[in-house]
Formats: structure tokens, C-alpha cells, sequence
């Protein structure tokens, strides 16, 4: 079954699946993959017109966890029902385990995205989990299809869209990176990746709204799937993730409370960007605008955590070169940081 890459972000889209799918030849055997939650929301909506489609014998999965091998499960049963097609509808985690599956059993991907929180809508990339309970971002390609239904967005929890907005302004600190481990021969520039993950972060930065409506829900998914667009042309997460991802892996690791990806990578832009003494206050500026709280304490994020995980953070990834590598990352230092966070946040 081949078929060329398909986008189709705008209002109520959830109702033209069947469309979409039957005009780009989806058809036969598809894994649904949702999760519990979700499928109580919009589940049989989705089904129903998986069902219309030619040949149709849908085989519906709740996934529980993003663990590797779980994702690894999914691709045995693939391979061994001979599936044609993996349909995805959730969060990070759904799309996650149906991306990479997706990826090892050489089927066609059709993602449907219930939230934006992170730029994993349209990535090459799945984060999935090890068995040392580290986060793992794999290469896999990006969705054949990609359905964005805008209302459906804009009806998830507000958290969820600050932190969709989190993770885009991330890219402010990962290009800085980038530019960094380029200058020290640590890594090789792509241009056009570079330009794209630059284009996300500018569409939302330029975006002159002050609430979250339809029309920024717009940009928002735009600027996440401009970011995944980025990633594969760079062949890694190299243009979206730097210092603040690293950061952010640490806390998953070692943290007491882990809060969402998007709120966290914010946070370790706005650490690294004091660290570094680099300018950040149209980034703080814009996630005010929204009252996306960063505030550590806030979140749980003790002093002597954010200290450890900073440290921490260069190791979280083998060959992920950033500023961490060369900072002072002593202890008084650090605490100082959290201090100025603690009272600016």
C-alpha cells in the first residue's frame, strides 16, 4: 500500500477520516490504537468510519504503557495478523507506541492527535521508555497521514495546549544548542532543518493573540508539525531539543513529581537561557501571556532536584552536545539559578 504524505488540519476534521483515508487507498486490515480515556471520548466516532472503509476489519487496542517492549508487542501482533494499516488516536503516548511499531512493521501510520502538547504529532521520532525507566527518542518516520481535527484541540484540557506551547518555544534554547555544538565541531549543520524548527518557534512568537482560540489553536498545530517537518530533515530531534530536553529527561528520571514534557523543556529553556546570561524575556513574556506557570516550587521541582538534574542533564543523552557540556554547573551556581527562578516565576 503506498501513498503519498497527507496533512489535513482544520475544524471538525474528525468527521472526514473515512474521506481522507479511502481517498489515499487505507483500506483492509488496521490496528485502531487509542487509550482508555480517549476511546470513551471519541472512539466509535473513528471506528465507525474505519468500518466504511473497503474490506474493513478493524482490530481496536487500548495501550496501558510507552514502554519499548510494550510498543514491541504491537509490532509482533502487526507482523503476525498481517495488518495493513496502524491508526493512532491519543496524546504522546498513543502516538508514540504507533509511530514506532508502525516504523518496525514497515505499515503506513495514520495519526490522529487528541492533544498538541508536544511536537511528537508530526515527529520522526517516538520517545518511548527503557527498561532502566530512561526515556528513549528513536528514529522512525513521520505519519503517512496526519489529521488534526482543530475544535477537538481546542476542547482538551488547557493544560495540555500550555504545554503544547511550552514545547514549541523550547526550540529558542535547542537552536541556540545546535549553533553551539556546531561551532565546537561537535555536530554538522542542516540548514533546512534548522530553518523550519526557526519557523515554528517564530509563527508562535509572532502570533499576536492573547488567548487560546481557534485561530491560535491553528498556529499552534502548525508550528508543532513545521517542528516535526524539521526533525526529519535533520534525521534527528537535534532542531527541537536541546539543554532544556535534556533537562527535562533528567527530571523524568530523577524527579519526585514529573510534570508535563511541555512545561518542563520551558522551564529548562528559561534555566539554561539564565545559565548561559543569553536574553529570554520574549520567551518568559509570551508564556506569562498565557499564564503557563513555570514557577519550580510550583511544580513540585525542589531546589536540591533541579541542582541534581541539571548536573545530570549532559549524561541523559550520548552524543547530544549542548552548553551543559562547557557551564558551571557547581552547586552554588545552580542554587542561585533556582533562587532567581523561584522569585521571577
Amino acid at each position: 500500500m503506498e501513498l503519498s504524505h497527507v496533512l489535513k488540519i482544520k475544524e471538525n476534521a474528525i468527521n472526514d477520516i473515512f474521506t481522507v483515508l479511502s481517498e489515499n487507498n487505507i483500506r483492509g486490515k488496521i490496528l485502531f490504537i487509542s487509550d482508555e480515556v480517549v476511546f470513551r471520548l471519541y472512539g466509535a466516532r473513528v471506528r465507525e468510519q474505519l468500518k466504511e472503509l473497503d474490506d474493513a476489519n478493524i482490530i481496536t487496542e487500548l495501550i496501558t504503557d510507552n514502554t519499548l517492549a510494550y510498543s514491541m508487542t504491537f509490532t509482533e501482533k502487526i507482523i503476525a495478523q498481517d495488518i495493513d494499516c496502524i491508526v493512532g488516536l491519543g496524546g504522546g503516548k498513543v502516538l508514540d507506541v504507533s509511530k514506532y511499531a508502525a516504523y518496525i512493521s514497515k505499515r503506513p501510520f495514520v495519526s490522529i492527535p487528541t492533544t498538541v502538547a508536544s511536537d511528537g504529532v508530526a515527529s520522526p521520532v517516538a520517545v518511548l521508555m527503557g527498561r532502566d525507566g530512561k526515556p528513549m527518542s528513536l528514529t522512525c518516520d513521520i505519519p503517512k497521514i496526519i489529521i488534526i481535527d482543530l475544535q477537538l484541540i481546542l476542547n482538551s484540557p488547557q493544560t495540555l495546549i500550555k504545554a503544547g506551547i511550552g514545547d514549541t518555544i523550547s526550540n529558542y534554547m535547542a537552536l541556540m544548542d545546535w549553533e553551539y555544538a556546531v561551532q565546537n565541531q561537535k555536530d554538522d549543520m542542516n540548514g533546512y532543518a534548522f530553518m523550519l524548527s526557526q519557523a515554528a518557534l517564530d509563527a508562535l512568537l509572532n502570533a499576536k493573540f492573547t488567548s487560546i482560540t481557534p485561530d491560535f489553536i491553528r498556529v499552534l498545530a502548525d508550528s508543532h508539525v513545521l517542528s516535526g517537518i524539521a526533525m526529519r530533515y535533520a534525521g534527528s530531534s537535534r532542531p527541537v531539543s536541546g539543554s532544556e530536553h535534556l533537562f527535562s529527561h533528567a527530571l523524568d528520571y530523577y524527579g519526585e513529581t514529573h510534570n508535563l514534557h511541555g512545561i518542563q523543556v520551558a522551564l529548562g529553556t528559561l534555566a539554561v537561557a539564565k545559565l548561559v546570561e543569553v536574553p529570554y524575556n520574549e520567551v518568559l513574556d509570551y508564556m506569562r501571556r498565557f499564564e503557563v506557570d513555570l514557577n519550580p516550587t510550583r511544580l513540585g521541582i525542589s531546589r536540591e532536584c533541579f541542582v541534581l538534574c541539571m548536573q545530570k542533564a549532559p549524561k541523559m543523552r550520548k552524543n547530544r552536545y549542548t552548553q551543559l557540556n562547557t557551564q558551571d554547573l557547581s552547586v552554588p551556581r545552580l542554587q542561585q539559578i533556582y533562587d532567581e527562578l523561584v522569585r521571577e516565576l
